[in-house]
């Protein structure tokens, strides 16, 4: 009967994940992964040699652009200028995600990799009822049900971004650490392999899992020793992988898309992103989260001191972050989250035996009362973190993504093969959906508007204006001086009454008296 729960359980996760999933490369994380996984995907049909290795192309306009900062303009979404090789652009997010996505790609097409998070959603739904089992069968099915169910993780189930494949290959990690067949430790190495390529600066989750390893009652030191060392092998080969991949693309081993380490990570972060990150746990998984505090006083033995390790370090991570102001910033924590699940079954679990020690008088029977309180407890969870996720807009980011790719499409089919749309927030978009070629006017110096228009017309380029309408007001302020910057004429279309796109030829026309028409795409 607990096999076919747990079936049920991680099919519902997988159908959430395509229901509910955008199936939309369109903002800055999502082209990122997408747009490198075709990167990859194009070596793996070419196979690893000679120059298929180049990962980076140059952009001819972006070297032959008299503008400041030319490279800065011609870098789409998720991306930024290469600094190895001139006139590239390289993407910000590493690339283990995308690394996963590109077999897919390659052998199913563009929109099969929109199933690779969904199934990382299962397999980080299955780590946590196995880690959770350490603490008995019903522990970690309560504790899966209650991860499946966070809204931190149902948001991040149905897009195409690095936060679900991180946590679920960190908690496999622990899983396979703390199981006792021969291949654990390798098991757990190879997991941390890809939890470092997806997610680099996450490795210092590593030193818990080791420690945990090495220092093991239960064995004997040179099963201690033995096991460490494997996990310590097998988890090299992504720390190596990493260090290669940010040469070739930053130019340094210990190099990043996000910027240097002293502009990442302040102090004066700390504090505000512990009272955003407990507001919003609280707010999400209701205050009963703090339970996890008291787990090592209640579990006592390493595996709880393991798994408080694993929470702090995560948190810990992020901590000295940039500081955000939205509640799905709770992604970062992703990997801990699961982990407070079972801390908080387990240890209702721990308090309720406690409790029914006097007046049962079998161990059966405090497992029985124990089962009955966990299951009410986590059904009625499950209901309140389903709902905050619905009022949150978890089941509706479909179709609020789905102007990305509408907007990408109409470019595709309406404007010419010589296009090059000067955009922003969908320049990711525009790119995926259309290969038309795109210019970021929020990175283009204020004077050089209408001089750039004229420029990638000699080029042999058409422009064109796309965008969402609340950038608009922006783009007027960003270029007061200009009459393209005015946006005084009509648009040549309006698709999803979201996304506005522009002719600049058309602005002659109106102030001559004609009506240029505007096209309504729904």
């Amino acid at each position: 009967m607990k096999g076919f729960v747990v079936a049920l359980l991680l099919a519902a996760v997988f159908y959430t994940g395509i229901r509910w999933g955008t199936f939309v490369a369109g903002g800055s994380d999502s082209y990122c992964y997408a747009h490198q996984a075709e990167r990859w995907a194009s070596l793996l049909r070419q196979g690893f040699g000679g120059q298929a290795l180049r990962l980076q192309e140059p952009e001819p306009l972006a070297l032959g652009a008299p503008w400041p900062d030319a490279p800065l303009t011609f870098a789409p979404a998720g991306h930024v200028p290469s600094p190895t090789v001139p006139g590239a652009i390289v993407p910000i997010c590493p690339a283990g995600l995308s690394m996963a996505m590109a077999p897919v790609l390659a052998l199913g097409g563009r929109d099969a990799i929109f199933f690779v998070v969904p199934l990382f959603g299962v397999l980080l739904i299955a780590a946590t009822r196995a880690l959770g089992s350490r603490f008995g069968a019903r522990v970690g099915l309560a504790a899966a049900v209650l991860a499946a169910c966070s809204p931190a993780f149902l948001y991040q189930l149905v897009q195409p971004m690095s936060d679900v494949p991180a946590a679920a290959l960190w908690v496999t990690a622990v899983a396979a650490a703390t199981g006792t067949g021969r291949r654990s430790a390798a098991l757990a190495g190879l997991a941390t392999s890809g939890a470092v390529l997806v997610r680099p600066n996450l490795v210092p989750l590593g030193i818990p899992i080791a420690l945990f390893l090495l220092l093991r009652s239960e064995r004997t030191w040179p099963e201690r020793l033995r096991a460490a060392a494997t996990y310590a092998a097998w988890s090299l080969p992504g720390c190596l992988a990493v260090a290669a991949i940010q040469r070739t693309l930053y130019g340094s081993a210990l190099s990043s898309g996000y910027g240097s380490l002293d502009v990442i990570f302040a102090a004066d972060r700390i504090l505000p992103n512990a009272v955003r990150y407990v507001t919003w746990l609280t707010e999400t998984h209701t205050p009963l989260w703090m339970l996890a505090a008291a787990a090592p006083l209640l579990l006592p033995g390493a595996l709880a001191r393991l798994l408080a390790a694993m929470v702090l370090v995560n948190v810990a991570l992020y901590l000295p972050y940039y500081v955000f102001d939205d509640w799905s910033y709770l992604r970062f924590l992703l990997p801990a989250i699961p982990i407070v699940m079972i801390l908080v079954v387990a240890s209702i679990d721990a308090i309720v035996r406690r409790a029914a020690g006097p007046l049962a008088t079998t161990r059966d029977a405090r497992g029985t009362r124990a089962t009955y309180v966990i299951a009410a407890v986590a059904l009625a969870l499950a209901i309140v973190c389903i709902r905050e996720a619905q009022a949150r807009n978890v089941f509706r980011l479909q179709a609020l993504e789905a102007r990305y790719a509408r907007g990408g499409e109409f470019v595709n089919a309406r404007l010419p093969r010589n296009a090059l749309v000067i955009t922003s927030w969908q320049s990711g978009s525009v790119r995926f959906y259309s290969g038309r070629k795109t210019l970021a006017w929020d990175s283009l110096d204020p004077a050089w508007l209408d001089r750039a228009v004229a420029e990638v017309r000699q080029r042999g380029f058409e422009p064109y204006l796309l965008f969402e309408r609340w950038e608009e007001s922006a783009f007027r302020l960003r270029f007061p001086g200009s009459p393209i910057g005015a946006l005084d004429w009509p648009p040549m279309a309006e698709v999803a009454a979201q996304v506005r796109v522009y002719r600049p030829g058309d602005r002659e026309r109106y102030l001559r008296g004609e009506q240029p028409p505007t096209e309504y795409v729904r």
